[in-house]
C-alpha cells in the first residue's frame, strides 16, 4: 500500500505489453516529481495537459473501475452479514440497468467506440460469468461450499479469456493474453476481499480492498492509453503523461477517501466496532492509509515543507474526526452534537481554502472552500442515509464520490499550472 507520489505506478502485465505496442510517447515516471520546484505560468493559449481528452478519459475510467470494486465489496460485505436489503441496494448501484456503475461504464465505452461496440460491451460486462460469479462465490463462501467457490472461479477464469479476446478484436492495442491476465488479476484481488470478509479479518479486508482498487487504476490507465491511441482525433494528448498521471492519481486517492469514510461510518452506525476501527485505520492511519498516501503524493510534487503542512491540515481535528463526531451524534439522536460537528467542518473548509491558496495561487480561496463544504455536505448525506436505512444511500454515496473526482480535476489543473516544467 505504498503511493510515494501523485505519479503512482501500477504495472500489470498488460501495461508492460502496451509499453511496446501503444505508448509511442515517453512514459511517465516518478522522475518528474524530482524536478526543480521552479514555478512559472503555463502558456495561456495551451490546453492544460490535465484537461486533454486522453487525460479526461483516463480519469473517468479510473473513477468508474475503482467504483466497480468498491461497490462490489460493499455488496459482498452486506451479503456475508446477512443484510439482504443492503446487498440488493449495492448490487443495483453496481450493476442495475440504469443509474448504475455498469450503465455509466457502458455509456463511457459507447461514447468512445460507438453504439455497436457499446451494446456488445454491455452484454460482455453484464455476462453471467462476470459479476454474478462474484455473487456465486460469496454465496458459496457463506455456506462453506468449496466446490461452489471453485466453480465460480472457473467461470471467472473463462470470462477473463473471453474478455481479452473481445477487447483485442475491438482494439488491437489491447493484446488478448495481457487483457486476460489483467481480468484474472481483477478476479483474484476481489476474491481476496471476499475471503477476508468471510473470515472477519477486517484489517486483511481493507488491505485486500486497496490492492483490488489499485489494480483497477492500472487497468484504467491501460484502457485509456489504448483507446487514445486508436482514436487520436477524439482524445488529444497523452493518457500516460505526467499530468494525466497526476489527475488520475488524485482521482483514485480522493474517491478512495470517500469510499473508506463511508465504510467506516456505516460500520459505526451498524455497531460493528472492529470493522469501524479497521476502516478508520485504512482511511486515516499513520502509515499505509489513504491519508498517508495522499500526503506522500502531495509532498512528491510540492516538496517536504508543504507535505508536512498538508499532513497536519488533512489530519486536522476539524476534518475526519468531525465526520466521526457527526456519526456518533446522529447515532445518539444528539442534534446539538451533530450541528457542532457541522460547524467545525465548515470552519475547516475555510481554513483549507485559505491554506491551499497560499501554496498555489491558482486555487481561489472561496472556490476551494465551497468545494470542501460540498464534500462535507455530500458525505453528511451518506451518513444520514445510513442512519435512516435509506435505500437511496448507495446513490448518495456515488454522488459524494463523484464530487471528489471533480475536486481531483481542480487540484490537478492548478498544480499543472504552477509546475508546467513538471507536467
Amino acid at each position: 500500500m505504498i503511493r510515494t507520489s501523485l505519479i503512482r505506478t501500477v504495472v500489470p502485465v498488460i501495461a508492460l505489453t502496451l509499453a511496446a505496442t501503444a505508448c509511442s510517447s515517453g512514459s511517465t515516471t516518478a522522475k518528474s516529481s524530482a524536478k526543480s520546484d521552479t514555478s512559472t505560468s503555463a502558456p495561456a493559449a495551451a490546453t492544460l495537459a490535465s484537461e486533454t481528452g486522453a487525460s479526461t478519459l483516463r480519469a473517468g475510467l479510473t473513477g468508474l473501475l475503482t467504483e466497480h470494486v468498491a461497490l462490489a465489496s460493499m455488496a459482498t460485505d452486506a451479503a456475508l452479514r446477512g443484510d439482504t436489503n443492503g446487498f440488493n441496494q449495492y448490487a443495483a448501484a453496481l450493476n442495475g440497468p440504469t443509474n448504475s456503475n455498469t450503465s455509466d461504464l457502458v455509456a463511457a465505452i459507447t461514447s468512445a467506440y460507438g453504439p455497436a461496440v457499446g451494446t456488445a460491451f454491455d452484454g460482455l460486462w453484464r455476462s453471467e460469468k462476470h459479476i454474478p460469479q462474484f455473487v456465486a462465490y460469496t454465496q458459496a463462501a457463506a455456506k462453506g461450499d468449496e466446490a461452489g467457490k471453485q466453480a465460480a472461479v472457473a467461470q471467472l477464469t473463462t470470462y477473463a479469456k473471453t474478455f481479452g479476446d473481445t477487447l483485442h478484436s475491438v482494439n488491437a492495442n489491447l493484446p488478448a493474453d495481457a487483457v486476460t491476465q489483467d481480468i484474472t488479476m481483477h478476479a483474484t484481488t476481489l476474491i481476496a476481499v471476499i475471503d477476508a470478509q468471510k473470515a472477519g479479518d477486517y484489517k486483511a479486508e481493507y488491505t485486500a480492498l486497496h490492492t483490488a482498487y489499485a489494480h483497477m487504476e492500472g487497468t484504467a490507465k491501460v484502457l485509456a492509453v489504448a483507446t487514445a491511441a486508436k482514436f487520436p482525433k477524439k482524445f488529444d494528448g497523452d493518457a500516460a503523461s505526467p499530468a494525466a498521471e497526476l489527475r488520475a492519481g488524485l482521482t483514485g486517492l480522493l474517491c478512495e477517501h470517500v469510499w473508506l469514510a463511508a465504510s467506516a461510518t456505516g460500520s459505526a452506525l451498524g455497531g460493528r466496532t472492529a470493522q469501524f476501527e479497521a476502516a478508520a485505520a485504512a482511511l486515516n492511519g499513520p502509515t499505509d492509509s489513504n491519508t498517508s498516501m495522499l500526503v506522500d503524493a502531495v509532498g512528491g510534487v510540492y516538496g517536504a515543507s508543504v507535505k508536512t503542512a498538508f499532513d497536519g491540515l488533512w489530519r486536522s481535528e476539524n476534518h475526519i474526526p468531525q465526520f466521526v463526531a457527526y456519526t456518533q451524534a446522529v447515532a445518539k439522536g444528539d442534534a446539538a452534537g451533530a450541528q457542532a460537528a457541522i460547524d467545525k467542518l465548515t470552519a475547516y473548509a475555510k481554513t483549507f481554502g485559505e491554506t491551499l491558496n497560499t501554496v498555489n495561487a491558482n486555487l481561489p480561496v472561496d472556490a476551494v472552500t465551497q468545494d470542501i463544504v460540498m464534500h462535507a455536505t455530500t458525505l453528511k448525506a451518506v451518513i444520514d442515509g445510513q442512519k435512516a436505512n435509506d435505500p437511496n444511500t448507495p446513490a448518495l454515496l456515488r454522488t459524494a464520490v463523484a464530487h471528489m473526482a471533480g475536486t481531483a480535476k481542480v487540484l490537478a489543473d492548478a498544480t499543472v499550472k504552477k509546475f508546467p516544467a513538471k507536467f
